[in-house]
C-alpha cells in the first residue's frame, strides 16, 4: 500500500425523527410528533476516503442534506410567533392533507473507518456486443464512528388542505422558526459488500433554548 486518497460522491437516503429527553415525542403523544414513514432526510456528499494504514481508513468531505420532518397529525401546523415555534391544530372546518418542516444545512463529515476488505474491490470483466465491460463491486465489512457539523441554510413550513370546492392548497411559511444555526453530531456507519448503512443523531438542539420544544434530529438510511 501507499498512502492515497480516492473521492467519489454518495447520496443518504433515509428516514428522520426526532427526540426529547431520550424518547420520541409520541411516547407522550406531543403535538410535534412526526411521521416515521413519511418523514424524509436526503444528502449529497463528496467523499474522501484517505489510506492511514492496516484496515484503517478516514472518511472525510462535505455536502449538503434536506430534513422533512413530517407532522403524524396532519391537522398540525408548524408556525411561529415573535418568540418561539408554534405547533398548533388548525381550525375543525379544515380538511388538512399535510403538515411538515423542512430544513436545510451544509455539512461537513470525518468519519475513522476500519474496512477489513483494505478498500479493494472484487473486480468482473464480460464482453457485450463485441464491447469488454469492467465490474466494480465492494468486498468485505466496513465500520465507522465518527462526527459531523452544519450551518443551517434555510428552512420553511408547509401546509396542505383540500379547499371547499374540493381543490388542494398549500401554505408555506418561511423563516428560521428559531431553529440552531449550527448542527453537530454523531455518524455510525456499517457496511458489507455492496450495502452501505447510516445513523446520525444530532448532540444540539434542533431549537434555540427556550424558543422550542428540546429535541434532538436523529436519522437512519441507506448510502447509495
Amino acid at each position: 500500500y501507499v498512502f492515497l486518497t480516492k473521492n467519489s460522491f454518495n447520496i443518504d437516503l433515509g428516514l428522520t425523527n426526532w427526540m426529547e429527553g431520550g424518547s420520541f415525542p409520541d411516547a407522550q403523544g406531543q403535538d410535534y410528533t412526526v411521521k416515521p414513514w413519511g418523514s424524509w432526510f436526503i444528502g449529497l456528499n463528496s467523499v474522501n476516503k484517505t489510506w492511514i494504514g492496516g484496515p484503517l481508513f478516514l472518511e472525510w468531505g462535505g455536502g449538503i442534506s434536506w430534513y422533512n420532518w413530517k407532522m403524524l397529525d396532519s391537522d398540525v401546523m408548524v408556525t411561529r410567533n415573535d418568540s418561539s415555534v408554534l405547533f398548533v391544530q388548525a381550525a375543525p372546518e379544515v380538511n388538512s392533507i399535510k403538515s411538515k418542516l423542512t430544513s436545510t444545512y451544509i455539512n461537513v463529515n470525518l468519519v475513522p473507518m476500519l474496512d477489513f476488505a483494505r478498500g479493494k474491490k472484487l473486480i468482473k470483466n464480460y464482453e457485450k456486443g463485441g464491447v469488454t465491460f469492467r465490474n466494480y463491486k465492494k468486498q468485505g465489512l466496513r465500520i465507522g464512528l465518527g462526527g459531523y457539523a452544519g450551518y443551517r441554510l434555510g428552512n420553511h413550513s408547509k401546509f396542505v388542505y383540500r379547499a371547499e370546492g374540493g381543490s388542494k392548497e398549500k401554505d408555506k411559511e418561511y423563516g428560521n422558526f428559531f431553529m440552531e444555526n449550527f448542527r453537530y453530531g454523531i455518524r455510525a456507519q456499517i457496511g458489507y459488500k455492496g450495502i452501505d448503512l447510516f445513523a446520525t443523531y444530532d448532540l444540539n438542539n434542533v431549537f434555540s433554548s427556550n424558543r422550542g420544544p428540546e429535541l434532538n434530529a436523529v436519522t437512519f438510511g441507506i448510502t447509495l
